[in-house]
């Protein structure tokens, strides 16, 4: 077995990689190289601090890694792990781990974090062998939406600038790292993005990506929720897309608000993920 870093490894061999890993996965995944590729670039993923490891010179585990600030601290995030089928059980992950963080340690990396899926033991218990702990839980939702056509609140628009202080400041909960600024900011292209006005001023807004229907951020102002004001912005979104069904990845449960809104649109709640700190 031979372990080492990625950068110099084609995307085409770690997608192949990455699908065999995930084919069996409590929810199975399977991607294309341009979508990896994406997932690459939008999450910051540093291929140089992401690792795999080899038998006989073919890919057979991986992990990859971004780096981004979390809180004030340089964070290095588990953007994806797999080992195929037939070489699980050995170990690797920790010979992984092992082999990358001198690396991280050395880059002034002072947290890591990472999401696994609620049921999936084994790999909860291997985490936490690894010091990992705990951080907070994730619903996920999806399905059709149950539009309610209640008398609108506000005037929904496209909006074109993202002035993330006054967005941010509509928070209750922060988003998990596929949906975190830093990689809205790098993925906005690819995003539409709609603000609610009451009186030419902004109270809430929505970001989603009309070709996989997925929302990244959702959130209305302390003083307008309740009133339907994110409704709207959902089904101005229903209304762009086809077929009219969504998603809604990583949704902190410390908001019990947030998480009954969903659940008011009809959508299911199938999976819910852990996320997973490590301090360095």
């Amino acid at each position: 077995m031979e372990i080492t870093t990625l950068e110099n490894i084609s995307i085409d061999s770690i997608v192949e990689v990455l699908n065999q890993s995930f084919s069996d996965y409590i929810v199975p995944l399977q991607l294309n190289s341009e979508q990896l590729e994406f997932k690459i670039f939008a999450e910051n993923v540093k291929l140089n601090l992401s690792v795999g490891v080899f038998s006989s010179g073919k890919l057979i585990g991986f992990m990859l890694h971004g780096l981004n600030q979390v809180d004030g601290k340089l964070s290095a995030y588990n953007a994806a792990t797999g080992v195929v089928p037939g070489y699980r059980g050995k170990g690797l992950v920790g010979e992984m781990y092992a082999f990358l963080l001198p690396e991280l340690k050395a880059l002034g990396v002072e947290q890591m974090l990472l999401e696994v899926i609620v049921g999936n033991n084994a790999g909860i218990r291997a985490y936490e062998k690894m010091d990992y702990q705990v951080n907070r839980t994730l619903d996920c939702f999806n399905g059709a939406v149950q539009t309610v056509e209640k008398a609108p609140v506000a005037v929904i628009r496209d909006l074109t600038q993202f002035d993330w202080d006054k967005l941010t400041s509509f928070w209750t909960i922060k988003p998990s790292w596929q949906n975190s600024v830093a990689t809205l900011e790098k993925s906005k292209d690819r995003c539409t993005a709609v603000g609610a006005y009451l009186n030419e001023e902004l109270i809430g807004y929505l970001v989603y990506n009309p070709v996989s229907r997925k929302i990244h951020q959702i959130a209305v102002s302390a003083a307008h929720r309740r009133k339907g004001v994110a409704t709207q912005l959902v089904n101005k979104m229903i209304a762009s897309i086809d077929p009219k069904t969504l998603s809604m990845n990583n949704v902190d449960t410390s908001s019990p608000e947030t998480i009954a809104f969903f659940k008011s649109l009809g959508l299911s709640n199938p999976i819910a993920q852990l996320e997973m700190k490590r301090r360095l």
